[in-house]
């Protein structure tokens, strides 16, 4: 026969923790919220980082434009390479030269000694362009990914601790270990996609949520 007090156990045995005890939980939860919240705001800085000069109107001929806009500046393709992907390397004044991979129509519309022009954005070359061809800079999402997996993870580990009914000191570790290396998978692809505020922001937090959630209920 079933124990009609057995579904209760974790509620008495919540509540009947010490004041000092639950206090800590509330800091944990604090604490992991902090960090995680920080991990989060880091891989908008990032996105943006990436992304941002696609909505960013161009800078205005002020001696101190608004930090949040493009420069156009002209460039010089100095070298060109097809091995197998087609790469332009670009040349511009007081600036170090960059290579950009490109398609094969816009390798093949320009030759050494073609002008192209260069996007600036937070003083970084992001996009050159010429006759209707485009092409980003290269930027490795890996390591912004792997910086906001970290906070992620332990965030969520502390949050996870705080908040699970079992008292198993094991819960939070290990979830925060899952989390945080799903963090970096999912960051390192979101990262490289131009998606809307909604969608870069919204994805992530929906799926935190719901892991932290299933979590910290499990018995």
């Amino acid at each position: 026969m079933r124990d009609p007090g057995a579904s209760g156990g974790n509620r008495r045995v919540r509540a009947s923790l010490p004041t000092g005890a639950l206090l800590l939980q509330g800091l944990l939860v604090l604490a992991g919220l902090a960090l995680t919240a920080l991990g989060f705001g880091l891989f908008l800085d990032a996105h943006d980082e990436m992304h941002g000069y696609r909505t960013a109107p161009a800078c205005d001929t002020a001696a101190e434009p608004a930090p949040d806009c493009n420069r156009y500046e002209t460039g010089r393709v100095t070298a060109r390479k097809n091995d197998g992907e087609y790469r332009l390397t670009v040349a511009r004044e007081a600036a170090p030269k960059e290579t950009y991979n490109v398609d094969q129509d816009f390798y093949d519309d320009v030759q050494i000694g073609t002008e192209v022009r260069v996007t600036v954005f937070h003083a970084r070359a992001v996009e050159i362009s010429e006759r209707g061809h485009h092409a980003d800079s290269l930027q490795d999402p890996h390591l912004p990914a792997l910086e906001v997996a970290a906070l992620v993870a332990v965030g969520s580990a502390l949050t996870v601790h705080g908040l699970a009914r079992s008292r198993d000191g094991d819960a939070g570790l290990l979830s925060g270990l899952g989390i945080g290396l799903l963090t970096f998978v999912i960051g390192s692809m979101l990262l490289q996609l131009p998606l809307p505020f909604a969608l870069t922001l919204g994805i992530p937090l929906a799926g935190w949520i719901t892991f932290v959630g299933v979590a910290s209920t499990r018995d």
